[in-house]
């Protein structure tokens, strides 16, 4: 379930996007090794949190270019987005609050949100700006 291994496969083709979704993979390759080294409950939440901090900060920069060059897609990537958004503070609150488990379905969700995303809607998006330069 390692990201890092599928970087090439998440590339939409646009570099500072490629590198916060790099980003993003090491950030949930971080929860992997906590859960498979049996690290404190609360060290995996604060990688929960960053992931949940830094997936906000980089939707908020994907929607701003696609706002710049005018992407038809934008309504509806930016609803995606959140949605995505809404189901990680929930999943964050239910993991720090409501003690949730981190398990391997628990991953599987935040591997699954991730990669996605990328694979459908920012894949697109990438495309989309490959043609118009």
């Amino acid at each position: 379930m390692n990201l890092t291994n599928r970087g090439s496969e998440l590339s939409v083709g646009v570099r500072i996007l490629d590198c916060d979704h790099r980003e993003m993979s090491e950030t949930i390759n971080d929860i992997l090794a906590d859960l498979l080294a049996g690290k404190e409950r609360a060290r995996t939440g604060r990688h929960l949190s960053k992931l949940a901090a830094f997936a906000l900060s980089h939707f908020a920069l994907e929607e701003g270019i696609m706002a710049a060059t005018k992407y038809p897609g934008t309504a509806l990537h930016s609803l995606r987005h959140q949605q995505m958004m809404g189901e990680i503070r929930a999943f964050v609150v239910r993991y720090n609050r409501d003690r949730l488990p981190m398990n391997g379905m628990a991953l599987n969700f935040v591997y699954q949100w991730h990669a996605d995303h990328i694979e459908r809607e920012d894949m697109s998006f990438g495309l989309w700006l490959s043609e118009i330069d």
